[in-house]
């Protein structure tokens, strides 16, 4: 039997070499198929893209996932978390259907939010939830809210879904999503180690692994970019994924402070953005340029100091989110 660090180590070099590989075969499929980004004046490329990078993230993610049952102790999958991470595989399956529809049909955004929060709810019901809230309050100390069973599977479902599309909308520059997503997968999986969670580091493992083989490619000039089915995809992995292997199994707790940590970056953003359109009275569902990336292109920063800039953030609050995980 390989220790973790090994099956993490192993997962993470073949992961990274599948997607890397399958770049080419995935650009292809969207050149033949037309499937193609093309610039306006919110974006920042500046010539037509193949925009369903994130097929090469979903394909290997599963096609391992599935191969490594194979290649170590298959008892490890059949464990209290079983049904869990059924529930989380389907519903990461379904929000990927959900992106590539829209990459290639351009769905009515009301249509993706109603099909998002259904798949959600329905997840959460399957033991995908927060269960209890833990958090602290200056002058009261530690509180535990035990959430009602259906509020609990809305706020689930709001967590899935905003979680999901902060990321999308995170996806605004090259290699932007994905360096957040790899840093986040990178973090867990190090906290699934320090954790002894087997399950844990084989799930964000691979992750990592096939969200680094795409970015080595999505870099400026981006090879192709990780469109909706990536970003949706990755979403669902992360935010269902933290309701999981994040919660406290004695308590059934999340903190909720420490989530909010490690998701930082794209819920800030996303906030920024709906805070600036509800100013300015504009829809909050129309895409404009007042994301973060945008906001530091207007303060004239580079490309790469834009990219080191939010690596660099991502990295330290992720750091700090699994270090006070680890501690509490």
């Amino acid at each position: 039997m390989l220790s973790g660090l090994n099956i993490a180590f192993l997962n993470i070099i073949l992961c990274s070499f599948f997607s890397f590989i399958s770049a080419p075969l995935v650009k292809r499929i969207g050149e033949k198929f037309n499937i193609i980004d093309v610039p306006n004046s919110r974006k920042v490329h500046k010539h037509p893209i193949v925009r369903i990078g994130g097929l090469s993230i979903f394909t290997t993610f599963f096609l391992y996932f599935f191969i490594s049952k194979n290649l170590f102790d298959s008892n490890i999958f059949y464990s209290d978390s079983k049904i869990n991470l059924s529930a989380i595989l389907v519903g990461a399956f379904l929000y990927f259907l959900i992106g590539i529809h829209d990459d290639i049909f351009k769905s009515s955004p009301l249509l993706r939010l109603f099909l998002q929060f259904l798949i959600a709810f329905i997840v959460a019901n399957f033991g995908i939830n927060f269960g209890t809230l833990d958090f602290s309050v200056p002058f009261l100390g530690n509180i535990n809210f035990k959430l009602p069973q259906n509020f609990n599977y809305i706020v689930t479902s709001f967590w899935i879904v905003g979680t999901t599309n902060s990321i999308n909308w995170l996806d605004g520059i090259d290699a932007l999503a994905a360096g957040y997503s790899s840093i986040l997968s990178f973090g867990l999986c190090l906290l699934m180690l320090l954790q002894g969670n087997i399950i844990g580091i084989i799930y964000f493992s691979i992750l990592f692994g096939s969200i680094l083989g795409f970015l080595i490619r999505n870099f400026k000039p981006a090879f192709y970019i990780m469109g909706d089915c990536g970003s949706n995809f990755l979403g669902f992995c992360f935010s269902a994924s933290a309701l999981v292997f994040l919660k406290d199994s004695s308590s059934n707790s999340i903190n909720i402070f420490y989530l909010l940590i490690l998701f930082s970056l794209p819920i800030g953003d996303m906030l920024l953005v709906i805070l600036s359109r509800f100013v300015k009275g504009k829809n909050i569902f129309l895409p404009d340029k007042s994301h973060l990336h945008h906001r530091l292109i207007n303060l004239n920063f580079g490309y790469s100091k834009i990219i080191f800039f939010l690596y660099s953030y991502s990295f330290l609050s992720i750091i700090f989110g699994v270090y006070s995980l680890i501690n509490s």
